[in-house]
């Protein structure tokens, strides 16, 4: 009887401490080393490449005094909305990976960014219709969702370059039994679908592919596993440990 207690209170001890919370468990920005992985420098270009299913959204400002761009101005006022000498019309990507603009035909613009499409539409109604425009890419409601120990839901990204710490500071942090160790990120790409597993600690994160987040891109944080009794402060740790050693000894001098 007197091992048998002795040999459960001990498994319930060690229980105990493995499920503690810890500060190497928990903080960001954390040097490589001892568990926490260093990532080989990577600067990430940051820029989302436009594929099939996407909408864009394109500004096209113009001289109002200009005949020549009459009819285009029409055609993109007419659909969206206008002001002065400036209109934008929304295009979706087709399967083919083109959209079709008015009076210079379908431009191929999966693939490419909105800068580089912003440069290539410009440059066409330049050749063709006049030199006197401006136009303006930007791609249309932009998204990301998170799931797991950080909430769940879905979030507009607020501007191009939007990173991982800002993302989930967005919904809401990491919470204490979240595993930053190996953070997840579902990603579409061209080729189908790609995950992404990182160690959100390491401070090398700022300079790898995974600093930034892409448009539909859903973060997956999955939990620890260490909940037993839920501890992640000094006083409720000492607290705990100071009846174990209080209960023990009653134990003992109980079949003593």
């Amino acid at each position: 009887m007197k091992k048998l207690l002795i040999n459960a209170f001990m498994v319930f001890l060690v229980l105990f401490l493995t499920s503690c919370v810890t500060t190497k468990q928990t903080n960001l920005l954390q040097e490589p080393g001892g568990g926490i992985p260093e990532y080989s420098t990577f600067i990430p270009a940051g820029e989302y490449k436009v594929k099939v299913g996407d909408q864009l959204n394109i500004a096209i400002h113009t001289n109002p005094f200009d005949n020549q761009t009459s009819q285009l101005f029409s055609f993109m006022s007419g659909s969206a909305s206008s002001s002065g000498g400036s209109s934008t019309k929304g295009f979706a990507v087709a399967p083919d990976g083109t959209i079709k603009f008015p009076y210079i035909g379908d431009i191929s613009v999966r693939g490419k960014t909105t800068l580089e499409i912003q440069q290539l539409i410009e440059k066409r109604i330049n050749e063709n219709i006049t030199e006197d425009c401006i136009v303006l890419v930007s791609l249309e409601s932009k998204y990301f969702s998170v799931i797991g120990e950080s909430g769940s839901g879905r979030y507009q990204i607020a501007k191009e370059q939007t990173t991982i710490f800002q993302a989930l500071a967005q919904s809401g942090d990491v919470n204490t039994y979240g595993d930053r160790a190996h953070i997840k990120i579902i990603r579409q790409i061209e080729d189908g679908t790609v995950i992404k597993t990182f160690d959100l600690r390491s401070k090398d994160v700022v300079n790898s592919e995974f600093y930034y987040i892409q448009p539909d891109d859903v973060i997956y944080i999955q939990p620890m596993g260490r909940q037993f009794l839920g501890l992640n402060s000094f006083g409720a740790v000492f607290a705990v440990v100071s009846t174990f050693i209080s209960l023990g000894l009653m134990v003992y001098n109980f079949v003593k």
